[in-house]
């Protein structure tokens, strides 16, 4: 009997695997490029958890440690690398400015996890709160002038620099930049090549642990650094519920780091190890987590709403950075320097449509 029952118990199992499997080939595909950061790992977590399939679609999802901009540069070279991506501010105005892309959702965001960091015996961290608006933020003119700063153009630490230059009534031609990517830039602080680096998590993680201090976080100078999901805008065409229906799933694990962060610790730990071959502390993944800011559904269609012919709050913030912003770009043809904002415009899709399909997939997902 015992063995008979066995056989029953089995053949209920290969039964719902093959029914899994079944059901995992039927469901739409739609191919996610995010980058080796949080919202990466949120992403992953619900494809992990196996969210994307509970909403009804397949989500094929690629993890790389590199920066927005060789994300739209991907897409750029190579249309079908894929459908859906998620970046900062400054790459998606770049991006939305040479290639067809929707704005559809909002990641989380990075301003109390974006920094410049310094040695411990710098002279940025003479002074502390020299602008006494920013009661929290280290260096003064004196200090900061003639110093060398290593960041990633086009990027959330280029703008986070500009922000901090800002406060102290300075801009890039008062400081000497190098183009370097953040492990790259700690290497140039570790050798004294550079004076401090503007980076962003998990590359903070790794200067903290090197003993570097924290000059100043985005957040300290009221750089704003939403992550947003950006969507081929053909692909939008044909697939809105496959869209939807991945930001359904990514919102799920939103709700997750919402409802209980401390949860996702062990799962935070084995993404970086898996994509960066590098091991982190459980105190940093805690520690990460708690400071990214998150969304719930009801939250971000109220960033995305729009009242009459007025532009919506997410529209709003993205003019206020494309028009503050000052970017350093590289001139190959003078080996020089040279600041510019021509190839920096306002995103020209931004929609909610998404987002409310997604509400209502989440609302019959629950009843």
């Amino acid at each position: 009997m015992y063995s008979c029952l066995k056989r029953i118990v089995f053949g209920v199992i290969l039964l719902l695997f093959g029914t899994m499997q079944a059901w995992s080939f039927d469901l739409p595909r739609i191919k996610v490029t995010m980058l080796m950061e949080h919202e990466g790992f949120l992403m992953w977590y619900a494809v992990k958890q196996g969210f994307d399939k509970m909403v009804g679609v397949d989500i094929d999802l690629t993890i790389l440690d590199t920066n927005g901009i060789d994300l739209m540069n991907r897409h750029r070279q190579d249309p079908s690398s894929w459908n859906v991506t998620c970046v900062t501010s400054i790459p998606l105005i770049v991006g939305t400015n040479q290639m067809p892309l929707e704005i559809v959702g909002v990641a989380n965001d990075e301003a109390n996890t974006t920094g410049i960091y310094t040695n411990a015996d710098s002279e940025l961290l003479k002074v502390k709160g020299w602008n006494e608006d920013y009661p929290d933020v280290y260096g003064s003119p004196e200090t900061i002038k003639g110093k060398t700063f290593a960041i990633k153009p086009l990027t959330s630490g280029a703008y986070m620099l500009v922000k901090y230059l800002e406060i102290f009534d300075l801009d890039y031609s008062d400081i000497k930049i190098v183009d370097l990517a953040g492990k790259e830039s700690i290497k140039a602080l570790e050798r004294g090549e550079v004076d401090a680096v503007a980076i962003w998590s998990p590359d903070t993680y790794h200067a903290e642990n090197k003993g570097f201090k924290l000059v100043s976080t985005a957040d300290d100078v009221e750089a704003e650094i939403p992550m947003m999901f950006l969507v081929d805008k053909e692909y939008c065409e044909d697939h809105e519920e496959v869209i939807s229906k991945m930001l359904a799933a990514y919102l799920l694990a939103v709700e997750t780091q919402i409802e209980n962060p401390r949860s996702l610790t062990k799962d935070y730990q084995k993404f970086l190890r898996k994509y960066s071959q590098l091991e982190f502390s459980k105190e940093f993944c805690e520690y990460d987590i708690l400071r990214h800011s998150v969304m719930p559904i009801e939250t971000q269609l109220k960033l995305f709403e729009r009242k009459g012919a007025g532009k919506s709050t997410i529209q709003r913030l993205e003019s206020t950075i494309a028009s503050s912003l000052m970017l350093i770009l590289y001139d190959s043809h003078t080996n020089d320097y040279a600041m510019t904002a021509k190839q920096v415009k306002n995103p020209r899709y931004v929609t909610d449509r998404y987002l409310k399909q997604a509400r209502r997939i989440l609302s019959n997902l629950k009843k």
